[in-house]
């Protein structure tokens, strides 16, 4: 009895884990489990996740599932735009630290799996606030081969997100996603581009001075300035230390 018992639970946790892998959604490491909030939010039970997470939050202000969940569901409230995601970062930017290193694999979740490409843009830019090796790590998978965008429609473009991965990648000085940085320069997005001119000037590896050298003749304008050639000269600078 004890065995078919045992073989029933063992059944039940495989299909669940098929069940996450079908949606997108990684399981948790081993030894831990989604959190009531975050399964709600998974599910697109947003206004249950919500209820959970405000009451999990009046037992305890820092529960980092709850904080990541009421956070998201924000980021799907809005106009679910770039533009629209850095303003409610730039709201919520100060608490990130006061949060703290808890809420990285939360944030790393919703960057790597969610199926709406703002949310995982907000849980990066979060991620940048914690600079930590994990959070490091995750951000760094951005620039996977095999690392894809949500199925949601968004204006928000996979080169997009990796430059900003290597924005905050490139002030840490992560070198791995160097040669992923110097891709981004020959992205047709003119403000990706300039991203990651600036990114290549964080890093300050010399071996992108021509790419950089390259990238002060770019054309391209962002409200009426040349926005890759100064972010081109401005990289320069900085790895020349001038």
């Amino acid at each position: 009895m004890i065995k078919v018992k045992l073989f029933g639970l063992i059944t039940l946790l495989i299909g669940m884990i098929f069940v996450l892998a079908g949606c997108g959604i990684s399981p948790p490491p081993q030894g831990e489990k989604l959190s009531e909030v975050e399964q709600l939010y998974n599910q697109g039970n947003f206004k249950d996740a919500m209820n959970v997470a405000r009451y999990n939050l009046k037992n305890d202000p820092k529960d980092p599932a709850s904080v990541v969940t009421v956070w998201k569901t924000q980021v799907l409230q809005g106009t679910k735009s770039k533009v629209y995601v850095q303003q409610l970062f730039k709201a919520v930017k100060e608490r990130v630290p006061e949060f703290g290193n808890p809420m990285i694999p939360f944030l790393g979740r919703g960057m790597l799996d969610d199926a709406h490409n703002p949310v995982r843009l907000f849980c990066l830019l979060c991620l940048g606030e914690l600079p930590d090796v994990s959070s490091d790590e995750l951000i760094a998978k951005i620039f996977d081969p095999g690392y894809t965008l949500g199925d949601k429609y968004s204006d928000i473009t996979l080169d997009y997100l990796r430059s900003e991965a290597g924005l905050v990648l490139g002030k840490r000085k992560y070198s791995q996603v160097y040669e992923g940085i110097v891709a981004l320069t020959g992205s047709e997005d003119g403000e990706v581009r300039g991203k990651a001119a600036m990114a290549l000037g964080y890093l300050g590896d010399e071996r992108a001075l021509p790419k950089l050298e390259e990238l002060t003749k770019d054309e391209f304008k962002l409200r009426n300035v040349r926005y890759v050639a100064e972010k081109a000269d401005s990289a320069i600078a900085l790895i020349k230390g001038e």
